[in-house]
């Protein structure tokens, strides 16, 4: 999400709307997880809106609707109404400005197991090809979350490998912090019955690694986590990738105020938000994600 109610007066403007809250997020943050396509197709226009909103260097990772993705047969979605229907997005994206789109998100429900490989794999060639983008290729990433797929088996080193050898990623999802937070109010257990509790593993099996961390509402106890990630981050960029990082807390009320903590502990860098009369920086560690 670009935007909260509650971010206003902070990461933006007292004033600020739904509707162009985008231009002000673009002047912190380079990318954004693009969740509002997994639920919902933008007409034309306001793809148009949202490329306009943001500069050269920004990049949007949406979604594949669940359409897709959450049908019995994705292959058969892709052929009918919803790859059409999505087809026609990514037209409107990709012919008004290829360069904005970042990767593109599989997100695969709770109950697909590893031997559905085959269909995965099938759909993600077929969106990478460019038949459904106007002949423009995607970049992907495939987010699991059954078990299957992390259990140190065969099934574990036949996706890592299928997908280095297409260039394709894997999303990463760190809940370890929102997990092990405790207490009782509904933000918090909302959050923690619909995330995933997933073993984290982070094998970057193409050039955009993404990783979605979801920690504690007290910053200072993700410490040890985020130095982990930092450290991963940094020999990424060494290899020549270019990671995703989304950060998140229960609710994301304060995930301004935790992106500004961890550049203050991290890159020693200051971000300030456009609801502070300033436009955003944030440190080059980031590039464009």
């Amino acid at each position: 999400m670009w935007f909260l109610p509650e971010w206003r007066g902070k990461l933006m403007t007292l004033e600020q709307t739904s509707s162009g809250a985008l231009s002000q997020y673009s002047q912190v943050f380079g990318s954004v997880e693009g969740n509002t396509t997994f639920y919902a197709l933008p007409g034309k226009e306001r793809v148009a809106q949202w490329l306009d909103q943001v500069n050269d260097d920004f990049r949007f990772c949406f979604k594949v609707p669940r359409d897709i993705s959450h049908s019995r047969s994705m292959q058969v979605a892709l052929q009918g109404q919803p790859g059409r229907e999505f087809g026609a997005f990514l037209d409107a994206l990709v012919g008004r400005d290829a360069n904005k789109l970042g990767v593109l998100m599989l997100q695969l429900p709770a109950s697909v197991e590893a031997r559905a490989m085959g269909e995965i794999l099938a759909t993600m060639d077929a969106l990478a090809s460019g038949q459904y983008s106007n002949g423009v290729p995607l970049q992907l990433a495939l987010e699991c979350r059954h078990l299957s797929f992390f259990d140190k088996s065969p099934n574990e080193a036949t996706l890592l490998r299928e997908l280095h050898s297409r260039q394709m990623d894997r999303v990463i999802f760190d809940t370890r912090g929102i997990m092990a937070e405790q207490g009782d109010d509904e933000e918090l257990l909302d959050a923690q019955r619909k995330k995933p509790r997933m073993p984290v593993h982070a094998v970057a099996s193409g050039p955009n690694p993404i990783v979605r961390f979801i920690g504690f509402r007290q910053f200072e106890r993700n410490r040890t986590y985020l130095d982990q990630w930092f450290s991963k981050l940094h020999q990424w960029l060494q290899e020549g990738k270019t990671p995703y990082v989304f950060w998140h807390t229960a609710g994301n009320r304060d995930v301004p105020e935790f992106h500004r903590w961890i550049m203050q502990q991290w890159c020693q860098q200051e971000v300030q938000w456009p609801g502070e009369n300033s436009a955003g920086v944030t440190g080059d560690l980031w590039g464009q994600g």
